[in-house]
């Protein structure tokens, strides 16, 4: 559900949010500083989620403390990327249909190996409302690289 403090997502990044999969999340540890890791998501067009475990350190800071930062780099432009500032809620994935679109997602629709987690795992879905966007073209977007056959 929408927070009143929520920003949209500008239209004109939804396509790098869609075409990557993978983005860096930072989140606050219980000592004050910063965690930053990868993380696999999946963008719907409106919100973005994230499935993780609940042994991983991001649930232990999110739960301490909701404020996030999400990072997403364009791979055929470095200087081309959004960065979403707000907050992060948490619900359970007891039945791992969440994991099971993100992992589906981010491979290429390949299933994820039914041994992936450790016997008794808890997933939950991480859910980022942004409060800020950032989303510049550095440098005007000179360092635009094609891709293998040779088209951007």
């Amino acid at each position: 559900m929408k927070n009143s403090k929520d920003v949209i997502i500008p239209q004109a990044h939804h396509e790098l949010l869609r075409t990557q999969h993978f983005a860096m999340l930072t989140t606050i540890r219980t000592d004050g500083l910063l965690s930053t890791n990868p993380v696999g998501y999946v963008f719907d067009g409106e919100k973005i989620r994230i499935s993780t475990l609940k042994s991983r350190l991001k649930y232990t800071n999110i739960k301490n403390d909701s404020r996030v930062a999400f990072c997403v780099q364009s791979f055929n432009n470095p200087m081309h990327y959004i960065e979403l500032r707000g907050h992060a809620t948490l619900e359970s994935d007891t039945d791992r249909s969440y994991f099971r679109t993100q992992y589906l997602n981010g491979s290429g629709g390949v299933e994820p190996p039914e041994d992936l987690d450790a016997p008794g795992s808890e997933r939950i879905i991480i859910t980022i409302h942004p409060s800020m966007v950032s989303a510049p073209t550095l440098y005007g977007g000179r360092f635009h690289q094609k891709n293998d056959e040779g088209t951007s």
